[in-house]
This record gives C-alpha cells, structure tokens and sequence, in this order.
C-alpha cells in the first residue's frame, strides 16, 4: 500500500506543470542569446562561414527558436530528469549538459508538447 501512495504521488508531479515566470524567461533568453553568440562566433570565425547565408540560414533560423523556446525546454527536461528513476541518467546528465540538450532540442520538444 505504501508503494501505491507513492506512485501516486509521482504521478501527482509528474503532472503537475510547473508555471515558468518572466524571470525564467528573460533569464532563458539571454541564456540562449549567449549560446546564439557562441554559434554565430564558431560559424564566422573557427569555420569562415557566413551563417546568414544559404544553407547556413536554416540553422540559424533553428537556433532562434531555440532561443525563444529554451526557458519552455529547460523547464520541461529540468522536470523529466528530477522524475526519473534511472541512476545512469543521473550519472550521466549533469546541470551544464541540461542546459545545452534544453537549447539544441528546444524547438522539438516545443512542438512534441504541442501534438
């Protein structure tokens, strides 16, 4: 009975959204601006190319929505990763490493919640 009480309770989290504020927002946006500005120098300067043009441009399209949409990701990988059980997870995925899966993926699991 003990062992229900608690599934149930992890579902009950599981569940429950977490409410992202304007702090998190302006916080994860200029998170994302900084990591925009990390690709935008590795593209000019470590590769010599111009990410504003053709075929470049559709990363850099990608990684702008990233930017809007990281404070939506991170909350969410952020939760997935406190809710799993899983101890190589744990190992595995450090702080630093849930920021830079929450910006490259953020656009996907954006559109993933929506559908």
């Amino acid at each position: 009975m003990n062992k229900d009480i608690r599934n149930i309770s992890k579902e009950k989290k599981m569940n429950e959204q977490k409410k992202i504020d304007s702090f998190q927002i302006i916080m994860g946006l200029l998170i994302g601006a900084f990591l925009y500005f990390g690709y935008y120098m590795l593209m000019t300067e470590h590769f010599k190319r111009d990410p504003f043009k053709w075929p470049y441009i559709l990363i850099s399209i990608y990684f702008v929505l990233a930017t809007i949409s990281f404070a939506y990701a991170h909350n969410k990988v952020s939760a997935w990763v406190e809710n799993n059980e899983n101890t190589i997870i744990d190992l595995l995925i450090i702080p630093q490493t849930i920021v830079l899966i929450s910006y490259i993926f953020g656009p996907v699991i954006f559109i993933r919640e929506l559908f």
